[in-house]
């Protein structure tokens, strides 16, 4: 083999393996409801990977200012696999979801595929979606 057939080569190999692997990446667009016109604040996003952990370890988040009707958040160039997203309103902005004596959540949030849980936050299982090399989009209707 000459030394232009061998370059030639690792320029194809480099080139099918950065194109395989962008192929595996897709945006997840969450899109969260559920806001009013009174809503004010910002409206925190959570993704997460794994049910280990689920609601206090996250993958990546995002903080968009509240709108009336539904605010979009995209998450880029994810892998190909499962995912679940919590979603609150931080009308304070305190940065955390404010609960009342008893525990129970004060502010508007929610869950992919509105999970709900039976006396508690809902399963990383129940929240769980996929997202492939097309991406996903999921809504979160606040409650």
């Amino acid at each position: 083999m000459t030394k232009k057939s061998t370059f030639a080569i690792a320029i194809q190999l480099a080139a099918a393996t950065l194109f395989t692997t962008a192929a595996q990446a897709g945006d997840l667009r969450v899109e969260v409801r559920g806001l009013t016109a009174a809503d004010s604040g910002t409206v925190n996003v959570a993704l997460a990977d794994k049910a280990e952990g689920f609601l206090k370890t996250f993958l990546a988040s995002q903080r968009i200012a509240a709108a009336p009707g539904a605010v979009l958040v995209v998450f880029r160039d994810l892998k190909s696999g499962d995912y679940a997203v919590t979603a609150f309103l931080d009308e304070n902005g305190n940065e955390k979801l404010d609960t009342n004596l008893f525990g129970m959540p004060t502010e508007k949030y929610g869950f992919s595929n509105d999970a709900r849980g039976s006396f508690g936050p809902p399963s990383f299982a129940d929240a769980k979606f996929s997202v492939g090399a097309g991406g996903a989009t999921v809504v979160v209707n606040l409650q």
